[in-house]
């Protein structure tokens, strides 16, 4: 099947182009597939592959000379070894120090370079200086810890004494890897502080790196700008103002972030594309409007190379102020491309500055690829230029109307940019959130137009006037904006219908439903005619179909075991019942279990309440219980097991761990507090065929460099 258009050998013999006018963003996708494969390898690849992989690619562009029939399939495949390798070569070169699994004291000594609220504490991100009686080739690069507000915050330098562990391990069975995500972040250990943290002198943090030394003064800059913001800003919406200008979030209320959330506002929150083109693009936009108005200049130059110039100045001032966080800097690349393109004299929007914006992220940080923000903000991006240059490409333009054409026109923009991105965005927030915000687009189309037209340009305007002390009159002019928005989501959210929770998906299905939509896209821009532009969309449509059909196929656990041995099942009885040993413990894996089934609006009750229809016999050594016909037995002393055995399938010991000759002499499965702390949660499926159980932290994602 041909996926480009026919071209010419040297010699005058016909040659299909497999990739056609998209043959970047094809490269693109394959070297994408590369970086998945290595997240989905079952062993860690030896680093220097990556020098496997250039060996191969030169390998392939010396055989695209020889067969040039065959030159498509031989780029794509060796576009995969690289990002193969560029994935093993990132990790490698990423590592740092991580401390043990086990709990233990530390005196740490270093600066803040982050604060974030969690409830009613804070986490301090410390850069690490030095830990006490710990070597420095031990010592990570930075921890988390979680403490009580102490009026600390960051660039502050601090001693602090603090029970720190090594990352954990996923809660639930194919979930969100927190030691993942801290492995490429260079976090080394998480735990609580346990004395009140101390001021240090700055030269007890020397030698320092210039580069850490100028880290170190942005970020201080950085929160004072907040702190300052959040003064002078409507104490409504004050924390919101400071999220929007600065990354700080520390101060967004409960209530306000769950709102938006349910509306499916949620966006609004973390700085991305949206923030950045409004801010980037306003500057674009007054900086040509500056320019057009000086006649002699703008009759020699082009102006809007200026612009772009001052907007490319505009974005990364905006990047520094925001924290550079992960999702600010992909918006930040898009940004520069687009205005790279206009110095160039290249179309500015269009999927090849995507596909270059994406390529030059996953260069730098290939573990993106696998986040919930880079695949639903390129989605967003993606499908919003498909969809606006094939509308472009078919529109018939005619003279400009009086003023209700043009509100009509923008009414209309608004309208397809919010049902576009939201629908892009939808599946992958659903894939990775379990819900879906059902009434996101009303909310979109009502909120948009105020955040747009109001709260983003007087936010950038106080930034501006800072300097003079005026900005408390722009910053009550976007505190009266976001309370529009406010209001909006607060209606939206308020309805029984705003959320829509869905059963979570696998790997599988996330990946497929990913490389449909990338094909699905691309099939809008290769070229070959209208036959092979069907076909790829086909493609694309076809994977997408079939990754929603094993979605809708994944099953439900029947009971889930956490790595301290707290069990919970679904009451045979109902599908809104999930029974517990406790209700309190495993609090946060049992409300994923819970979220990913999705039944959010299910009820805890004890199995021991056998007389509420509990379903389990209990007496103080051990509960018995029988679910889909398997016998199992929860036994709380290693005394009982063997008895346990004689007649269950199943046995879980939630203390201590199970002798040898117990464990010897028992053929039921068994599950203690050794195997479970070891290879985590368990998520455990009771067919007729037996018992299949899946652990959170398996053999394979142990030998990965996170997995320590």
């Amino acid at each position: 099947m041909s996926l480009g258009a026919t071209r010419y050998a040297s010699g005058g013999e016909p040659v299909t182009d497999f990739m056609g006018a998209a043959r970047f963003e094809w490269c693109l996708m394959a070297f994408g597939v590369g970086i998945a494969l290595y997240f989905a390898w079952p062993v860690e690849p030896v680093w220097w592959w990556g020098i496997t992989g250039l060996v191969g690619i030169l390998l392939g562009l010396v055989f695209l000379s020889l067969r040039p029939r065959l030159a498509g399939p031989v780029l794509l495949c060796a576009l995969c070894l690289a990002g193969f390798s560029r994935s093993a070569v990132h990790s490698h070169f990423v590592s740092a120090p991580i401390l043990p699994n086990y709990e233990r004291s530390y005196e740490v000594t270093g600066w803040i370079e982050d604060v974030n609220k969690s409830g009613p504490l804070q986490h301090f991100y410390i850069r690490v200086h030095s830990i006490a009686r710990l070597e420095a080739a031990k010592t990570p690069h930075r921890i988390r810890i979680r403490i009580k507000p102490r009026g600390f915050v960051a660039g502050d330098s601090i001693k602090i004494r603090a029970v720190l562990s090594g990352p954990r391990a996923p809660a639930l069975v194919g979930g969100y890897d927190p030691a993942r995500a801290a492995y490429f972040k260079k976090i080394g250990g998480f735990g609580f502080a346990i004395s009140r943290p101390q001021t240090v002198g700055s030269d007890d943090l020397y030698p320092m790196s210039k580069f850490e030394v100028a880290k170190r003064s942005l970020s201080t800059f950085r929160y004072g700008l907040s702190r300052r913001i959040q003064q002078r800003a409507p104490p409504h919406t004050a924390g919101l103002q400071a999220a929007l200008l600065t990354g700080d979030r520390s101060a967004i209320p409960v209530e306000q972030e769950q709102s938006l959330r349910a509306a499916g506002l949620a966006h609004l929150l973390a700085i991305s594309g949206l923030h950045m083109g409004l801010l980037a693009g306003g500057a674009y936009s007054l900086a040509s409007l500056f320019f057009a108005m000086i006649g002699p200049l703008a009759r020699r130059y082009d102006m809007r190379k200026w612009a772009a110039g001052i907007g490319a100045l505009m974005a990364c001032a905006y990047l520094l102020l925001s924290g550079a966080s992960v999702s600010t800097q992909r918006a930040f690349i898009m940004a520069i491309v687009v205005f790279a393109a206009v110095i160039l004299n290249r179309r500015a929007v269009s999927l090849r500055s995507v596909a270059l914006a994406a390529a030059i992220t996953l260069l730098l940080h290939p573990e993106s690829l696998i986040s919930a923000g880079f695949q639903m903000s390129f989605a967003a991006t993606a499908a919003l230029v498909v969809v606006y240059r094939n509308w472009a490409n078919r529109r018939v333009y005619s003279k400009a109307g009086g003023l209700f054409q043009r509100i009509k026109s923008g009414f209309v923009g608004i309208s397809v940019t919010s049902f576009v991105a939201g629908i892009a965005t939808g599946g992958f927030a659903a894939l990775h959130f379990h819900r879906f915000a059902r009434l996101g687009f009303f909310a979109n189309l009502a909120a948009m137009p105020m955040f747009t037209l109001v709260v983003m340009p007087a936010g950038f305007m106080a930034v501006l006037v800072m300097p003079f002390g005026l900005e408390q009159y722009p910053l009550k002019l976007m505190g009266l904006g976001l309370d529009f928005v406010l209001s909006v989501s607060d209606w939206i959210s308020a309805r029984e219908s705003a959320l829509l929770y869905i059963k979570g998906a696998n790997g599988v299905v996330v990946s497929l439903f990913g490389l449909g939509f990338t094909w699905l896209c691309l099939g809008f821009t290769a070229g070959g005619g209208s036959v092979a532009l069907n076909r790829t969309r086909l493609i694309g449509a076809g994977f997408m179909v079939i990754s929603c059909g094993l979605w809708f196929g994944v099953e439900r656990a029947d009971m889930r075991v956490s790595d301290t041995a707290r069990v919970a099942f679904w009451d045979p009885q109902s599908v809104n019942i999930l029974r517990v040993d406790r209700k309190r413990g495993d609090g946060y894996g049992r409300s994923r279990f819970i979220e990913r089934s999705g039944q959010v609006d299910a009820e805890l009750l004890l199995y021991s309440d056998a007389g509420a229809g509990g379903g389990a016999l209990c007496d103080q050594q051990a509960c018995r219980l029988v679910l889909k016909g398997i016998p199992i037995s929860i036994v709380n002393e290693p005394e009982g097991v063997i008895e346990a055995c004689l007649d269950s399938d199943l046995v879980v010991l939630t203390q201590r761990s199970v002798g040898p000759r117990a464990r010897a002499l028992c053929k039921a499965i068994i599950l203690d507090t050794h195997n479970l702390a070891i290879d985590g949660a368990r998520d455990i499926y009771f067919h007729k065929d037996g018992i299949k159980i899946k652990p959170a932290n398996p053999q394979a994602r142990q030998r990965r460099p996170w997995g320590h």
